[in-house]
């Protein structure tokens, strides 16, 4: 699991933009072009104050990161046995345990 709020995973990704873009000799006006995104999508997105999913992945795709976008895909397959089998065993856990079944009649 990521640690970190929201913001503090904006910053870091923002932080991580800036640094492939930097090691490619780019300036934040050329990648915006690049991307076909605005220069101030870029600024946002590398500061970490908020960008669309939109200019994620088409800075992704300008840097050559588009690993980051596949590592997003990659789920593990499970069999719809498997998941079957775990949805029983949820439902079974779900279940509550009842009181003692002797109930006391007021006369």
């Amino acid at each position: 699991m990521v640690k970190g709020t929201k913001d503090e995973i904006l910053r870091r990704v923002g932080k991580a933009m800036r640094e492939w873009r930097l090691r490619a000799d780019v300036t934040q006006q050329a990648l915006a072009d690049r991307s076909g995104v605005s220069l101030n999508a870029v600024r946002h997105l590398e500061d970490g104050s908020g960008a669309t999913l939109g200019t994620f992945v088409q800075v992704c795709r300008s840097l050559g990161r588009d690993r980051w976008i596949l590592d997003l895909e990659n789920f593990p397959e499970v069999s719809p046995i498997a998941f079957a089998e775990a949805l029983e065993k949820a439902k079974g856990a779900e279940r509550r345990t009842r009181a003692s079944s002797t109930r006391r009649r007021v006369p």
